[in-house]
Parts: structure tokens; C-alpha cells; sequence
């Protein structure tokens, strides 16, 4: 074991590992890095909130809040398919066995990836530990022979190494022609927020901006809750997320890696894929899950003018067959939908003024000059995360950019990193410190986002780390890399 001498003694070196996040990259992470490690280790987990492994995803989520994808396909390790289905059939629902096919509550993967954590810290090795710290990191400083964290409450941790695990950022506000939207007293600018949910009426009428995932969570939740008000929602272009459905297993008839790396020849072969298959009793969700294992590698052949094509032109409609919603779902959207309880409208919030305790919203109609007026009593924020590092205005990352440790990609998707999530700074070298994986890889990788990917990034990230040759951190006062 390296030692080091502080102060005319011998103090044991065990290097830390930082992640900041506690959700399910940094906490799945942590797993890997505690059943991996062989070596003294120390893992230290910092979350802002008091819930590590639930996230924004898992935590604080009514029962009506699904798991868009089957329980058969949600398990933290690829090597262990049925890893989920048998913790549920042993610690959630011994007596009545879940099936591979169901919709589960978005709490129960929580509670899971929390017990993850438990297991793992309990069967790491000796020297192997994790602790896990609420708080939140503000800055950080590159030493000699260390990084320091500098946290919200005032303390500061030396570390060998650091990982952003921060997951998906908030939305941004839209803008408008006025004013700033979160001047308006009932404005909900965080859709993720729970207690936001809690605090809406019965009879209140609303706006929702946003038609994704986080949309249909709000009107399930409102449907749940014996909501009575009119609700609209509005965006772009007016899509709502295509269903769950059953789907034979699909094999591909072309090699997606031999097609021209251009959108054109892809979207061609797609199509007729999708009509094959249903001549033959198919589906075209089959098609878009049989595409799943090639998605990373077309994106990365895709030159920048193509990237920027499919953003501009078809991310919305990939995004809609891609991320579909639960069967129970898109039930109680079509319900709300014949029962005329909601309309969607194409278009874009363009102005918000507060008017006799109401919000008078005003929409631009797309392809349209044409616009509309609605009254409402509240706006809830449902777009998707804000992606662009340029613009996220957290105090860690400002810090991260004026120093130039960072570089957001030219995609404006997230950060630039190598094939090691390192990250790269402004002059594009990789850091020896500093790494990331999940969404912020979204630039290079694509698809990024959904456990399959992660669990995979999380794996080898934890390998690439404990392989790293060891630093010692620099000595003060403390045995090394201590919290001040």
C-alpha cells in the first residue's frame, strides 16, 4: 500500500473517488466501483438531497408515475438480465411474482437502486468503503497532486479523482416577449417538482409546455388526483408519445453500419423495415428496439451536418417512437383526450402577463403568423432538460467553464468527453481527473439516457478508474485526502 510521511509519521494512503451526483448514474457508479475495487478505496457519494440511488427520476413519485419500459428490461447489471424481476419477486412482492411485461411505479426502481448501494457497500472488500455526503458541490480547484471540491456548506474534500454524475439538468425558461416567466406567481418552472404538483387545485385550469414523458407524468397525476380544470398543452410540434405495445422480437434485414452515413439512405431503409414487418404480423416497434444496439455507432458516423439535420428535423418524431409511454399511460391520455378535458396545440408560448390573479397566455400557432390568447391559472414547465452546457448557469459548472476544465459540444447536447467519459477541456486534451458518463455524453453518444446505456457506461467507467495508476493526494493537517 503507498504511504506517505506527515509531519515525521507514516500515514496509509487509500486514494478517494469523488462522484458528484447521487442519482442513478453516479449511484450505479458507486456499485461497480464497490463490488470492482481489489485495492483500498475510498467512495465518496455527494448528493444535494437526502435520498442517494432515488434521483429526480425514482424520488418522491406517486404510484400513477411509470417506469416507461417493461420490468424484464430494467435490471443495473447486463450480465444479470434478471437481476430486477428477482429483487422484486424477493423483496417487493415475494407473495404475488411480477410479471416480465409490467409498468412498475417509478418509486420501487428507486427503493432498488438503494438497496444496490446497501449490498454493495456491505460485501466490498476491506479498505473498499462508501460514504455518502449531503451536500453540494459548488467549485472545485486542481492541485499538485489532488482536486479540491468546494461544497455549498462551507467544507472542502481532496480527492484523487471526480466524476460528474449530475444526471439531466432542469429545463430552461422559455422566452418570451415580456417578461421573465418565473416573475408570474403561478408559474411552475421545475415540472420534476412533486410538492409543484401537490400545491394545484382541483378546479384550476392550466398550460403545460411540453408534450413529452414529463407531460403525460403530470396529467396521469392530475387525472389520479380528481382534477376538474381544463388543461392545454402546447408544443412545437404538437406530439404526443407513442404507446407501449406487444412486438414480436425484430432482426433487421440490412446492416444499419454498411448503409452511407447520411439520414437519407437510413430513414429510407427504416421505413421499409417498419412495412415488412407489419406484412408479417410485425411491428415498427420492433424495428426501432432491433436498431437499439447499432444507435451509438450510426450517430458517431453521422457527420456534423447530418447530426445537426436529424436535430433539427427528425429528433422529435425519433424521440416520440423511441421514448414510448406505458399502455396504463396512454390510457388515461386518450380518456382525458375523448372526455375533451385537454387539447394540443402546435406551437409556442410567446408572452405570459399576470391579469386579475390569472395568467393570460399568448401562442404562436405553427405555421402560422396567426396567434391565440387562453386564460389559465397556472403554467407548468414540461419541457425536456436543458442540454446545453453553455447556457446551465449551476455555480459547479460556471466554475467548470471559467476555468476551462469543461467543454460543452458543438451539438450543444452536453459535455465533450474521449471513449472514457474523460472530460475535455477547452483546449480538447482529456483530464486525468476528471470524467463523466449518462446524459452529458449525449453529444457523442446519443443514446445515453436510458438504463441499458448507463449500466454499461457505469461498468466499464469503474473499470477504467481502478486501473488508473494511483496518486497521492497532497498531505495538511489530516491523513490524506480528509474532509476539512
Amino acid at each position: 500500500m503507498a504511504t506517505q510521511k506527515q509531519r515525521g509519521s507514516t500515514v496509509n494512503y487509500r486514494p478517494t473517488l469523488a462522484i458528484i451526483g447521487g442519482g442513478f448514474s453516479g449511484s450505479l457508479l458507486a456499485v461497480q466501483l464497490l463490488r470492482q475495487a481489489r485495492q483500498p478505496l475510498r467512495i465518496v457519494l455527494i448528493e444535494r438531497d437526502d435520498l442517494p440511488g432515488r434521483g429526480v427520476a425514482y424520488r418522491d413519485q406517486p404510484d400513477c408515475h411509470l417506469l416507461n419500459v417493461r420490468a424484464e428490461a430494467m435490471s443495473a447489471f447486463a450480465d444479470q438480465p434478471d437481476h430486477f424481476l428477482n429483487w422484486l419477486n424477493t423483496h417487493y412482492s415475494p407473495c404475488h411474482p411480477v410479471g416480465t411485461t409490467e409498468y412498475l411505479p417509478r418509486r420501487i426502481y428507486g427503493a432498488y437502486i438503494e438497496s444496490l448501494l446497501d449490498d454493495a457497500r456491505q460485501q466490498a472488500r476491506s479498505g473498499v468503503s462508501l460514504e455518502i455526503r449531503i451536500d453540494e458541490v459548488i467549485g472545485l480547484a486542481h492541485g499538485a497532486d489532488a482536486t479540491t471540491l468546494h461544497l455549498r456548506n462551507h467544507r472542502r474534500l481532496r480527492a484523487d479523482r471526480v466524476v460528474l454524475a449530475c444526471g439531466n439538468p432542469g429545463p430552461s425558461d422559455p422566452t418570451l416577449s415580456s417578461a421573465q416567466p418565473r416573475t408570474a406567481a403561478g408559474y411552475i418552472g421545475q415540472a420534476w417538482s412533486t410538492p409543484g404538483l401537490y400545491t394545484v387545485g382541483r378546479d384550476e385550469n392550466l398550460l403545460l409546455i411540453g408534450s413529452g414523458l414529463t407531460a403525460l407524468d403530470w396529467l396521469v397525476s392530475l387525472a389520479a388526483r380528481g382534477h376538474r380544470g381544463r388543461i392545454d398543452l402546447v408544443s412545437r410540434r404538437g406530439l404526443l408519445p407513442q404507446a407501449h405495445r406487444p412486438a414480436p422480437a425484430h432482426t433487421l434485414r440490412f446492416d444499419p453500419l454498411q448503409l452511407p452515413p447520411r439520414l437519407r439512405p437510413l430513414l429510407r431503409a427504416l421505413r421499409l423495415e417498419a412495412t415488412h414487418a407489419a406484412e408479417n404480423g410485425g411491428d415498427w416497434r420492433g424495428v426501432i428496439d432491433a436498431l437499439r444496439p447499432y444507435t451509438q455507432r450510426i450517430w458517431q458516423r453521422l457527420p456534423a451536418v447530418e447530426q445537426r439535420r436529424f436535430l433539427r428535423h427528425l429528433r422529435p418524431y425519433w424521440e416520440i417512437h423511441r421514448h414510448r409511454a406505458a399502455p396504463r399511460v396512454m390510457a388515461t391520455i386518450d380518456q382525458l383526450q375523448q372526455q375533451q378535458r385537454m387539447r394540443l396545440r402546435a406551437g409556442r408560448l410567446r408572452d405570459l402577463q399576470e391579469v386579475d390573479g390569472k395568467l393570460r397566455a399568448r401562442l404562436q400557432l405553427r405555421r402560422s403568423t396567426a396567434h391565440c390568447e387562453i386564460e389559465v391559472d397556472r403554467v407548468i414547465n414540461c419541457t425536456g432538460p436543458e442540454c446545453d452546457y453553455r447556457r446551465l448557469d449551476h455555480p459547479l459548472i460556471v466554475a467548470l467553464r471559467e476555468q476551462g476544465l469543461i467543454d460543452a459540444d458543438a451539438l450543444g447536447l452536453g459535455l465533450s468527453t474521449d471513449a472514457n467519459g474523460a472530460l475535455l477541456n477547452g483546449n480538447g486534451e482529456a483530464s486525468t481527473r476528471l470524467f463523466t458518463l449518462g446524459p452529458p455524453r449525449k453529444g457523442q453518444l446519443w443514446e445515453t439516457t436510458a438504463v441499458p446505456e448507463i449500466r454499461v457506461q457505469a461498468q466499464a467507467l469503474a473499470q477504467h478508474l481502478l486501473a488508473q495508476p494511483r496518486t497521492a493526494a497532497v498531505l495538511h493537517e489530516q491523513p490524506a485526502i480528509a474532509w476539512l
